[in-house]
């Protein structure tokens, strides 16, 4: 027993504040409170039933999620994804704010499972995350960035296991070398 009291805590476990700190998750409510207010404001000139429902299920997700132990932020991350529908009814006032919010929403979702077009990195090797094709139908296959013709590694249902052996997603604004950000392979004379 006294083994287990004093035993080191694993220095890997973030704590729930650090947690929320890495994950920008303090500055996401804020964000989404603040477009929340925003969408009553519009609301006061507004007379279209979309918009309202709009307004409706955000502020039932914004409800929702707060009150989850473990947030899911994909209904976020799709309505604010550009042109979706925060761009729609948001406009310029809340274009802004709008991106912010889907900047922390993507890298939370990109680091929950393997999303197309998602630039990852393992052992100095960039790469990017396939779309599903007729006989791929997860996302998982990733075409690394060589000079290779058809350089894929197969890591469908092995995201854990991808980040557990010092799998990271990237920044999404890297630049590869030799391919495309959809993982085509860029032509000889770009």
């Amino acid at each position: 027993m006294l083994k287990r009291l004093f035993k080191k805590r694993n220095s890997d476990k973030l704590s729930k504040i650090d947690y929320w700190k890495k994950w920008e998750l303090f500055e996401l409510f804020d964000d989404l409170h603040k477009a929340k207010r925003l969408l009553i404001d519009i609301g006061n000139d507004k007379n279209e039933s979309v918009f309202f429902k709009f307004k409706e299920d955000y502020i039932e997700e914004l409800y929702e999620i707060e009150g989850d132990n473990i947030t899911d932020f994909t209904r976020i991350w799709e309505w604010f994804t550009p042109t979706k529908e925060w761009d729609i009814f948001g406009g310029q006032q809340g274009k802004e704010l709008g991106n912010n919010i889907f900047r922390i929403a993507d890298k939370w979702k990109r680091n929950q499972d393997f999303l197309a077009g998602t630039k990852v990195m393992l052992k100095n090797e960039f790469g990017v995350v396939l779309n599903k094709t007729a006989d791929n139908y997860m996302y998982g296959q990733i075409r690394w960035d060589t000079n290779k013709e058809n350089d894929v590694e197969d890591w469908r249902g092995l995201f854990g296991s991808f980040l557990q052996i010092g799998g990271q997603i990237i920044n999404q604004e890297h630049q590869f070398t030799f391919i495309n950000d959809d993982g085509t392979t860029k032509n000889a004379s770009s």
